[in-house]
């Protein structure tokens, strides 16, 4: 299996990440390593861990560089499909820390997904986090619960709207790679286009916190506090910000959606359930205001705010 390790600018954090990686508890894997045009001591700290990685490290040439996070992401992706090596691929961001069991867990829980009927279907492991500040100390021992989300009910319906499928903790088969490339200029993050291709095939998420999500205040995504009292006091301080953001998102996640309905048809696969979700995204308010529940998941105050500023 191949780890896909995107880096920019990474090096205050990248020692920890490798390490954690060398300490893996299963250790069959090579390191693809793609960099967006670093300017700090990254390359370097690659090239230094190389002899400890015996051969199994290898740096990607990115030829997109500069042009952010997603198509570091996809250059891997692309490399490591290319390859043909690699039956599974795990992303793993730069300035986390994998506890030593991350990969064993996640590939046992893989194969038997695909020993159960998934083999030659898109199939996706992910995993709850463990949310830490800088220093590494705990914030909250479950991500899943300090974003008040269950990854475990979460639908290919409510995919379309909410993400719940954390890129850093997430294992895809070559099915789901080979269905996800090229990634549409659509996508609004790598791993949340993986989820929605995930939704024809299978998706399993593993409660464990397998990772130290580390927090440092220059996260891609990052976990924020959602509880009702911060989240009123950042709508008193910044409201005309975050009502932007959620129109933006809205939008994007439209678009996103039309893309699957797209590569669904173009790879004979049924999209039923997504044309459903675009036509009830462009119906009256009134009319959105019943059922909305099965569209949006997260906090009700969420799922109101989608409601009233989301449409087409």
């Amino acid at each position: 299996m191949d780890v896909l390790l995107a880096t920019y600018n990474g090096s205050k954090y990248l020692h920890a990440q490798l390490d954690s990686l060398l300490a893996q508890t299963h250790q069959n894997f090579r390191v693809l390593v793609s960099d967006d045009g670093s300017s700090d001591a990254t390359l370097e700290i690659l090239e230094n861990y190389r002899a400890r990685f015996e051969g199994r490290l290898v740096v990607v040439p990115n030829p997109h560089s500069g042009q952010g996070v997603v198509r570091n992401f996809e250059n891997l992706m692309v490399a490591s499909l290319q390859d043909g090596q690699a039956g599974w691929v795990a992303f793993s961001d730069q300035d986390d820390v994998w506890l030593p069991q991350k990969i064993e867990r996640c590939l046992n829980e893989m194969v038997r997904m695909e020993e159960e009927g998934g083999e030659g279907l898109p199939c996706l492991v992910h995993t709850d986090l463990t949310v830490v500040d800088e220093s590494l100390n705990v914030i909250s021992d479950s991500f899943a619960r300090y974003q008040r989300m269950d990854p475990r009910q979460c639908s290919p319906l409510s995919l379309l709207s909410v993400n719940q499928v954390t890129g850093c903790t997430m294992m895809v088969n070559r099915t789901l790679l080979q269905m996800a490339l090229p990634l549409p200029r659509e996508t609004i993050m790598h791993d949340w286009w993986c989820g929605l291709v995930s939704g024809s095939g299978r998706r399993r998420f593993v409660p464990a916190p397998l990772i130290l999500y580390r927090q440092h205040g220059a996260n891609q995504v990052g976990a924020k506090d959602r509880s009702l009292k911060t989240r009123l006091l950042r709508l008193l301080t910044n409201g005309a910000g975050i009502v932007g953001r959620v129109r933006v998102l809205g939008g994007a996640t439209y678009l996103q959606a039309q893309a699957l309905q797209l590569r669904l048809r173009a790879v004979g696969l049924d999209g039923g359930y997504v044309s459903e979700y675009l036509a009830w995204r462009g119906r009256p308010f009134w009319v959105r205001m019943v059922g909305y529940r099965q569209y949006y998941v997260g906090p009700e105050l969420d799922r109101i705010s989608r409601c009233l500023l989301w449409f087409k």
